[in-house]
Protein backbone atom coordinates (compact mmCIF):
# COMPACT_ATOMS: atom_id res chain seq x y z
CA UNK A 1 0.00 0.00 0.00
CA UNK A 2 1.32 3.27 -0.97
CA UNK A 3 2.05 6.01 1.53
CA UNK A 4 -0.75 8.52 0.20
CA UNK A 5 -3.21 5.58 0.58
CA UNK A 6 -2.57 5.35 4.51
CA UNK A 7 -1.30 8.98 5.16
CA UNK A 8 -5.35 10.12 6.22
CA UNK A 9 -5.85 6.89 8.74
CA UNK A 10 -5.06 6.81 11.95
CA UNK A 11 -5.99 2.93 12.41
CA UNK A 12 -2.50 0.97 12.84
CA UNK A 13 -1.11 -0.77 10.20
CA UNK A 14 1.86 -2.40 9.25
CA UNK A 15 5.30 -1.42 8.66
CA UNK A 16 4.92 -2.53 4.72
CA UNK A 17 1.45 -0.27 5.07
CA UNK A 18 4.17 2.35 4.90
CA UNK A 19 6.52 1.58 2.71
CA UNK A 20 9.15 0.87 5.16
CA UNK A 21 11.29 -1.83 6.91
CA UNK A 22 12.12 -2.55 10.51
CA UNK A 23 15.71 -3.53 11.57
CA UNK A 24 16.65 -3.82 8.16
CA UNK A 25 20.14 -1.82 8.49
CA UNK A 26 22.62 -2.99 10.39
CA UNK A 27 24.07 -0.63 12.62
CA UNK A 28 27.14 -0.05 10.89
CA UNK A 29 25.50 0.61 7.35
CA UNK A 30 22.86 3.16 9.51
CA UNK A 31 26.16 4.63 10.74
CA UNK A 32 27.61 5.45 7.58
CA UNK A 33 24.12 6.60 6.11
CA UNK A 34 23.98 8.94 9.03
CA UNK A 35 27.88 10.50 8.29
CA UNK A 36 27.38 10.59 4.34
CA UNK A 37 23.80 12.57 4.97
CA UNK A 38 26.07 14.78 7.61
CA UNK A 39 23.89 13.63 10.27
CA UNK A 40 26.83 12.28 12.01
CA UNK A 41 28.98 15.52 11.20
CA UNK A 42 32.83 15.60 11.75
CA UNK A 43 32.79 17.02 15.42
CA UNK A 44 29.97 14.81 16.85
CA UNK A 45 32.05 11.87 15.51
CA UNK A 46 34.86 12.67 16.50
CA UNK A 47 33.20 13.10 20.30
CA UNK A 48 31.92 9.93 19.53
CA UNK A 49 35.74 8.41 18.74
CA UNK A 50 36.83 6.69 21.95
CA UNK A 51 33.61 5.06 22.45
CA UNK A 52 32.74 4.08 19.12
CA UNK A 53 33.33 0.02 19.09
CA UNK A 54 31.09 0.16 22.51
CA UNK A 55 28.63 2.25 20.57
CA UNK A 56 28.46 0.09 17.54
CA UNK A 57 28.52 -3.25 19.72
CA UNK A 58 25.61 -1.98 21.51
CA UNK A 59 23.27 -1.25 18.90
CA UNK A 60 24.10 -4.76 17.25
CA UNK A 61 23.04 -6.06 21.07
CA UNK A 62 20.19 -4.21 20.87
CA UNK A 63 18.74 -5.22 17.53
CA UNK A 64 19.42 -9.05 18.30
CA UNK A 65 16.44 -8.11 20.82
CA UNK A 66 13.82 -6.71 17.94
CA UNK A 67 11.24 -4.52 18.52
CA UNK A 68 10.98 -5.64 22.40
CA UNK A 69 13.81 -2.75 23.11
CA UNK A 70 15.24 -0.97 20.15
CA UNK A 71 13.85 -0.39 16.41
CA UNK A 72 15.00 1.10 13.28
CA UNK A 73 12.48 2.31 10.56
CA UNK A 74 14.02 2.89 7.46
CA UNK A 75 12.38 3.93 3.65
CA UNK A 76 14.35 3.37 0.55
CA UNK A 77 13.42 4.84 -2.26
CA UNK A 78 14.39 3.58 -6.35
CA UNK A 79 16.64 6.71 -7.03
CA UNK A 80 18.97 6.60 -3.81
CA UNK A 81 16.47 8.71 -1.10
CA UNK A 82 16.13 7.31 1.82
CA UNK A 83 14.82 8.09 5.68
CA UNK A 84 15.08 6.04 8.92
CA UNK A 85 14.02 6.54 12.58
CA UNK A 86 15.08 5.09 15.65
CA UNK A 87 13.45 4.09 18.70
CA UNK A 88 14.45 2.39 22.37
CA UNK A 89 12.38 1.54 25.27
CA UNK A 90 13.15 3.77 27.88
CA UNK A 91 10.72 2.58 30.88
CA UNK A 92 8.14 0.32 31.21
CA UNK A 93 5.93 1.64 28.51
CA UNK A 94 7.69 4.65 27.49
CA UNK A 95 9.63 5.16 24.50
CA UNK A 96 12.34 7.60 23.38
CA UNK A 97 11.90 8.35 19.47
CA UNK A 98 15.46 10.12 17.65
CA UNK A 99 17.69 10.07 15.44
CA UNK A 100 15.26 11.19 12.60
CA UNK A 101 17.29 11.16 9.45
CA UNK A 102 16.38 11.34 5.88
CA UNK A 103 18.79 12.27 2.62
CA UNK A 104 16.78 13.41 -0.79
CA UNK A 105 13.06 12.57 0.33
CA UNK A 106 10.54 14.60 2.23
CA UNK A 107 8.50 10.94 1.45
CA UNK A 108 10.39 8.81 3.34
CA UNK A 109 10.40 11.07 6.78
CA UNK A 110 6.59 11.31 6.26
CA UNK A 111 6.62 7.58 5.67
CA UNK A 112 9.00 6.41 9.09
CA UNK A 113 7.15 9.06 11.36
CA UNK A 114 3.37 7.84 10.51
CA UNK A 115 4.22 4.07 10.70
CA UNK A 116 6.54 4.36 13.72
CA UNK A 117 2.86 6.32 15.51
CA UNK A 118 1.13 3.47 13.75
CA UNK A 119 2.83 0.83 15.21
CA UNK A 120 2.65 2.64 18.59
CA UNK A 121 -1.21 2.25 18.34
CA UNK A 122 -0.96 -1.56 17.15
CA UNK A 123 0.87 -2.03 20.56
CA UNK A 124 -1.35 -1.87 23.93
CA UNK A 125 2.19 -1.78 26.13
CA UNK A 126 3.24 1.59 24.79
CA UNK A 127 1.90 4.44 27.90
CA UNK A 128 4.03 7.59 26.25
CA UNK A 129 6.63 8.63 23.66
CA UNK A 130 9.18 11.68 24.49
CA UNK A 131 11.76 13.23 22.09
CA UNK A 132 14.69 15.44 22.93
CA UNK A 133 15.32 18.30 20.20
CA UNK A 134 17.65 21.38 19.69
CA UNK A 135 15.35 24.76 19.77
CA UNK A 136 17.20 26.06 17.13
CA UNK A 137 15.84 23.24 14.38
CA UNK A 138 13.54 24.75 12.92
CA UNK A 139 11.87 21.31 11.45
CA UNK A 140 11.88 19.85 14.91
CA UNK A 141 10.18 22.91 16.18
CA UNK A 142 7.34 22.54 14.09
CA UNK A 143 7.30 18.66 14.70
CA UNK A 144 7.60 18.58 18.16
CA UNK A 145 7.76 21.90 20.07
CA UNK A 146 4.10 22.50 18.89
CA UNK A 147 2.19 19.49 19.96
CA UNK A 148 0.93 20.99 23.44
CA UNK A 149 -1.21 23.13 20.59
CA UNK A 150 -2.34 20.22 18.69
CA UNK A 151 -2.60 17.19 21.08
CA UNK A 152 -3.64 19.30 24.63
CA UNK A 153 -1.42 19.94 27.56
CA UNK A 154 -3.79 16.86 29.26
CA UNK A 155 -1.58 14.61 27.06
CA UNK A 156 1.51 16.38 26.04
CA UNK A 157 4.77 18.37 27.56
CA UNK A 158 7.07 20.55 25.97
CA UNK A 159 9.65 21.60 28.13
CA UNK A 160 13.38 23.36 27.31
CA UNK A 161 16.25 23.02 29.35
CA UNK A 162 19.53 22.84 29.45
CA UNK A 163 22.17 19.94 29.31
CA UNK A 164 25.93 20.16 30.79
CA UNK A 165 28.81 17.69 31.45
CA UNK A 166 29.86 17.58 34.81
CA UNK A 167 32.87 16.13 35.57
CA UNK A 168 32.93 13.53 38.48
CA UNK A 169 35.57 15.20 39.73
CA UNK A 170 33.44 18.70 39.86
CA UNK A 171 30.25 16.53 41.38
CA UNK A 172 32.51 15.14 44.28
CA UNK A 173 33.77 18.88 44.81
CA UNK A 174 29.97 20.13 45.16
CA UNK A 175 29.41 17.84 48.15
CA UNK A 176 32.34 19.59 50.15
CA UNK A 177 29.86 22.49 51.19
CA UNK A 178 27.66 20.94 53.14
CA UNK A 179 23.90 19.12 51.96
CA UNK A 180 21.03 21.49 51.38
CA UNK A 181 19.04 18.85 53.09
CA UNK A 182 18.93 15.30 54.06
CA UNK A 183 19.32 13.27 51.02
CA UNK A 184 17.91 9.67 50.61
CA UNK A 185 18.24 7.01 47.65
CA UNK A 186 14.85 5.44 47.14
CA UNK A 187 14.21 2.15 46.80
CA UNK A 188 12.50 0.58 44.14
CA UNK A 189 8.80 0.68 45.63
CA UNK A 190 6.30 3.59 44.62
CA UNK A 191 6.90 7.09 46.05
CA UNK A 192 4.37 9.66 45.58
CA UNK A 193 6.19 12.16 47.73
CA UNK A 194 8.68 12.10 44.75
CA UNK A 195 5.77 11.65 42.22
CA UNK A 196 4.29 14.95 43.47
CA UNK A 197 7.46 17.09 43.52
CA UNK A 198 7.68 16.06 39.46
CA UNK A 199 3.89 16.84 39.20
CA UNK A 200 4.52 20.26 40.75
CA UNK A 201 7.88 20.79 38.45
CA UNK A 202 6.48 19.64 35.39
CA UNK A 203 3.23 18.42 35.76
CA UNK A 204 1.11 14.87 35.40
CA UNK A 205 2.47 14.13 31.76
CA UNK A 206 5.95 14.18 32.78
CA UNK A 207 4.82 11.71 36.09
CA UNK A 208 3.11 9.34 33.65
CA UNK A 209 5.21 9.33 31.00
CA UNK A 210 8.80 8.69 33.51
CA UNK A 211 6.88 5.57 35.44
CA UNK A 212 6.65 7.84 38.49
CA UNK A 213 3.13 7.30 39.64
CA UNK A 214 3.87 3.41 39.93
CA UNK A 215 6.22 0.61 41.78
CA UNK A 216 9.70 -0.16 40.78
CA UNK A 217 11.29 3.15 40.33
CA UNK A 218 14.67 1.43 40.05
CA UNK A 219 13.02 -0.18 36.17
CA UNK A 220 13.89 -3.39 37.42
CA UNK A 221 11.91 -4.89 35.20
CA UNK A 222 13.31 -2.46 32.25
CA UNK A 223 16.37 -3.86 33.34
CA UNK A 224 15.58 -7.91 32.67
CA UNK A 225 14.76 -7.04 29.38
CA UNK A 226 17.89 -5.59 28.27
CA UNK A 227 19.68 -8.29 30.34
CA UNK A 228 18.60 -10.83 27.74
CA UNK A 229 20.81 -9.63 24.86
CA UNK A 230 23.59 -8.11 27.16
CA UNK A 231 22.98 -4.62 28.19
CA UNK A 232 21.42 -3.05 30.98
CA UNK A 233 18.98 -0.18 31.27
CA UNK A 234 18.02 0.58 35.17
CA UNK A 235 17.56 4.05 37.22
CA UNK A 236 18.35 5.41 40.68
CA UNK A 237 16.57 8.21 42.35
CA UNK A 238 18.14 10.57 45.06
CA UNK A 239 15.38 12.50 47.09
CA UNK A 240 16.40 15.48 48.76
CA UNK A 241 14.05 16.33 51.92
CA UNK A 242 13.51 19.76 53.60
CA UNK A 243 14.12 19.83 57.42
CA UNK A 244 9.95 19.28 57.82
CA UNK A 245 9.98 15.80 55.65
CA UNK A 246 9.11 17.02 52.40
CA UNK A 247 10.70 16.47 49.08
CA UNK A 248 12.05 19.48 47.66
CA UNK A 249 14.30 18.15 44.79
CA UNK A 250 15.55 14.52 43.15
CA UNK A 251 17.86 13.18 40.74
CA UNK A 252 17.06 10.57 38.30
CA UNK A 253 20.23 8.88 36.96
CA UNK A 254 19.27 6.89 33.98
CA UNK A 255 21.77 4.18 32.54
CA UNK A 256 21.56 2.86 29.83
CA UNK A 257 23.85 1.12 26.69
CA UNK A 258 26.50 3.97 25.90
CA UNK A 259 25.45 5.95 22.54
CA UNK A 260 21.76 4.63 22.05
CA UNK A 261 21.68 8.03 21.88
CA UNK A 262 24.39 10.05 20.08
CA UNK A 263 24.48 12.75 22.43
CA UNK A 264 24.20 9.98 25.59
CA UNK A 265 20.82 11.48 26.73
CA UNK A 266 20.39 7.32 27.67
CA UNK A 267 22.54 8.30 30.11
CA UNK A 268 20.86 11.73 32.09
CA UNK A 269 20.62 12.77 35.17
CA UNK A 270 17.69 14.13 34.94
CA UNK A 271 17.51 17.21 37.99
CA UNK A 272 13.95 18.28 39.46
CA UNK A 273 14.39 21.47 41.54
CA UNK A 274 10.85 22.99 43.39
CA UNK A 275 10.17 25.78 41.77
CA UNK A 276 9.45 27.84 44.85
CA UNK A 277 13.15 27.62 46.24
CA UNK A 278 15.36 30.89 45.74
CA UNK A 279 18.25 30.99 43.59
CA UNK A 280 20.54 30.38 46.51
CA UNK A 281 18.33 27.28 47.27
CA UNK A 282 17.76 25.91 44.13
CA UNK A 283 22.07 26.09 43.74
CA UNK A 284 22.53 24.53 46.90
CA UNK A 285 20.14 21.45 46.22
CA UNK A 286 21.63 20.96 42.57
CA UNK A 287 25.07 20.89 43.99
CA UNK A 288 24.00 18.35 46.67
CA UNK A 289 22.14 16.11 44.35
CA UNK A 290 24.95 16.03 42.45
CA UNK A 291 27.23 15.07 44.50
CA UNK A 292 25.18 12.37 45.82
CA UNK A 293 23.82 11.18 42.03
CA UNK A 294 27.68 11.15 41.45
CA UNK A 295 27.97 7.46 42.46
CA UNK A 296 25.75 6.45 39.89
CA UNK A 297 28.16 7.39 36.97
CA UNK A 298 31.13 5.78 38.32
CA UNK A 299 31.77 3.26 35.66
CA UNK A 300 30.11 5.60 33.07
CA UNK A 301 32.93 6.07 30.18
CA UNK A 302 32.87 9.73 29.50
CA UNK A 303 33.85 10.51 33.46
CA UNK A 304 30.86 12.56 34.01
CA UNK A 305 27.20 13.31 34.91
CA UNK A 306 25.10 14.26 31.78
CA UNK A 307 22.71 16.33 33.92
CA UNK A 308 19.75 17.51 31.79
CA UNK A 309 17.62 20.42 33.97
CA UNK A 310 15.66 23.36 33.69
CA UNK A 311 17.23 25.32 36.74
CA UNK A 312 19.80 27.37 35.58
CA UNK A 313 23.39 25.85 36.32
CA UNK A 314 25.81 28.75 35.11
CA UNK A 315 27.50 28.24 38.40
CA UNK A 316 28.63 24.26 37.41
CA UNK A 317 29.88 25.69 33.93
CA UNK A 318 32.12 28.60 35.71
CA UNK A 319 33.81 25.73 38.04
CA UNK A 320 34.15 23.73 34.87
CA UNK A 321 31.43 21.33 33.37
CA UNK A 322 31.15 21.97 30.11
CA UNK A 323 27.42 23.10 28.32
CA UNK A 324 26.59 20.79 25.66
CA UNK A 325 23.45 22.55 23.93
CA UNK A 326 19.93 23.62 25.30
CA UNK A 327 17.30 20.63 24.67
CA UNK A 328 14.05 20.90 24.34
CA UNK A 329 11.97 17.83 25.50
CA UNK A 330 8.61 16.92 24.11
CA UNK A 331 6.49 13.78 25.36
CA UNK A 332 3.02 12.52 24.30
CA UNK A 333 1.01 9.80 26.13
CA UNK A 334 -0.90 7.36 24.45
CA UNK A 335 -4.00 8.86 24.39
CA UNK A 336 -2.74 11.29 22.27
CA UNK A 337 -0.95 8.75 19.55
CA UNK A 338 -3.98 9.43 16.76
CA UNK A 339 -3.88 13.09 16.97
CA UNK A 340 0.30 13.11 16.88
CA UNK A 341 -0.34 10.88 14.00
CA UNK A 342 -2.81 13.37 11.83
CA UNK A 343 -0.16 16.25 13.78
CA UNK A 344 2.54 14.73 11.78
CA UNK A 345 0.42 14.13 8.33
CA UNK A 346 -0.60 17.44 8.53
CA UNK A 347 2.73 18.94 8.99
CA UNK A 348 4.74 16.80 6.14
CA UNK A 349 1.57 17.48 3.69
CA UNK A 350 2.32 21.37 3.85
CA UNK A 351 5.55 20.90 3.24
CA UNK A 352 5.91 18.23 0.26
CA UNK A 353 3.45 20.90 -1.04
CA UNK A 354 5.52 23.57 -0.67
CA UNK A 355 8.57 20.65 -1.50
CA UNK A 356 10.48 22.43 1.37
CA UNK A 357 13.68 20.44 2.82
CA UNK A 358 13.48 18.44 5.19
CA UNK A 359 16.56 18.88 7.66
CA UNK A 360 18.04 16.82 10.25
CA UNK A 361 15.53 16.95 12.83
CA UNK A 362 16.29 15.43 16.18
CA UNK A 363 19.68 14.15 18.27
Amino acid sequence: MAVAAVANRTAPGTWSDFGCEVNAIPPAELFDRYERSRFLYPAKRARLAPYWPLILENWKRARRAGELLHWVASYDEPDGGWASLTSWRSTHTGWQIQHLVSSGTLAGGRAVMLAAQAAGMAERQHGAAQNWFSPSNRFAALAFGTIAHSLGPEHSLVAPGDYVMVPLALAHALGAAGAAGTVVELDGGACPELAELARYCRGEVYVRAEGLDRDDLRLTDVDRLYRLVGLRRHRRVWALYDTSGTVRAAALAYRGPLGFNFSFLENRCDLLIAPDLDAAEARRATDTLLAAARDAYADFEPAAVPLTTATPVGHLILAGAEPVRPYTRALWLAEAYPDFYRHIDELYARRLNGRGAHPRSNP
